[in-house]
This record gives C-alpha cells, sequence and structure tokens, in this order.
C-alpha cells in the first residue's frame, strides 16, 4: 500500500499522464502548425555550429543500434553487480517505449515534412508523436544516471553523472525539433510520458525503508 509521503508524488505524476493522453488527442486532431513550423524555423536558422553538433551527439543514442544496445548493457551490468532491484527498475523504466509505440500507432501524426524544414540526418519512418527519443531518455536515462549517481562512492563522480543526465534530458528535445524529425508538441509529448513514467516506477518501486523515513 501506498504511504502518505508518496501522494503529491503521484499526483504529478498521474497529472503530466494525463497530460500527454490529452495531447494526443489534440495532435491527432491538429497534426500541422503554422506556430510550431515558425518555431521550428526559428531554432533550425539561429542555432550556432557548435551547439549544432553537441544537439547532432545527443540525439545519437537515441537511434537504433545503441538505442537497444545500450539500454541493455546498462540493465545488465547492474543486474550482473547484484543490483537486481535497480535492473528491475529499469526494465519498468524502459517499457514506456512500449507505449510511446502504441500511441504512435493511434495518433499518426505525420513527420515535419513541410519545405521549409531541414531534415539533419535520416528522415524517420515511424509517426511523429510523441518523440522516442525524448521518452527514453526522460524514463529510463534519467533512471539509469540517477541510479548510479546514488551509488558512486565519490561526490565528484555523484556530481559528474547528475550533470550528463540533466543534459541529456534538457538537450533531447531541443535536438529533435533541430533536426526537423519532431514538432513541439511531439517533444513536450515524451516530456509528459517520460517524466510521468520516471516518477511513477520510481515512487511505487521505492522500499518500505524509505517510505517511512
Amino acid at each position: 500500500m501506498c504511504c502518505r509521503s508518496r501522494l503529491p508524488g503521484l499526483a504529478v505524476a498521474l497529472s503530466a499522464l494525463l497530460g500527454y493522453v490529452l495531447l494526443a488527442v489534440w495532435v491527432r486532431r491538429h497534426p500541422e502548425s503554422a506556430t510550431e513550423l515558425a518555431i521550428t524555423r526559428g531554432i533550425q536558422t539561429r542555432m550556432p555550429r557548435a551547439a549544432a553538433r553537441v544537439l547532432r551527439w545527443v540525439s545519437w543514442l537515441g537511434f537504433p543500434p545503441q538505442s537497444v544496445l545500450m539500454p541493455g548493457i546498462v540493465t545488465a551490468a547492474f543486474w550482473i553487480r547484484g543490483q537486481r532491484r535497480i535492473a528491475v527498475h529499469l526494465i519498468l523504466t524502459w517499457m514506456a517505449s512500449v507505449i510511446s509505440f502504441v500511441t504512435k500507432r493511434l495518433v499518426r501524426r505525420p513527420r515535419p515534412n513541410h519545405p521549409a524544414v531541414r531534415i539533419v540526418v535520416a528522415q524517420p519512418r515511424d509517426a511523429s508523436y510523441p518523440s522516442g527519443h525524448v521518452v527514453t531518455y526522460t524514463a529510463f536515462w534519467l533512471a539509469a544516471l540517477t541510479a548510479a549517481a546514488e551509488h558512486a562512492r565519490w561526490s565528484w563522480l555523484r556530481g559528474v553523472l547528475l550533470t550528463v543526465a540533466a543534459l541529456l534530458v534538457g538537450l533531447v528535445g531541443l535536438s529533435r525539433i533541430y533536426l526537423g524529425h519532431h514538432w513541439l508538441t511531439d517533444v513536450l509529448g515524451g516530456y509528459l510520458l517520460g517524466g510521468s513514467w520516471f516518477g511513477l516506477t520510481r515512487l511505487l518501486g521505492a522500499s518500505p525503508e524509505r517510505c517511512r523515513s
């Protein structure tokens, strides 16, 4: 049974999940937006070259095959080290990608394909809402790096891991828009789903000792 200290966090996570569903309904009815086109063009035309290279790298982790291999390797590493609870938690956070896949099939929003939008790298073939990169980074990678930081021996290493987590999660949304692979609402939906799933799995998987503390 859930302790009272978890209730505010659960309320926030469930509210974000509801927001994700409502945004999916809106996107289904409004697949194109002049405002989002203007935002994408503004980001693509004003992005400095150095920052653009960073954004390309940020998205790299979310492309296959590394998008499958890296989470599997990280999860297996925690399992081999005997941290089975963390490994199971990471598997659960990874399941957010399944929800993302189902949503894509239901909403079927086309990817950006406007003449004014520059598609960097290869144009993805699946549906646009939500951004799978954002979902995975906000759910799985945030959980993995946070878990690694909590078990790090040195404070400087904890700081590095948490900084990397913050940068990956914070920049991936901008990266997906800059590359021309997603609209702003796709990114927002990814943050809502990934963030709510991260919060729910973390709260519901918390140990009784942590709940009582």
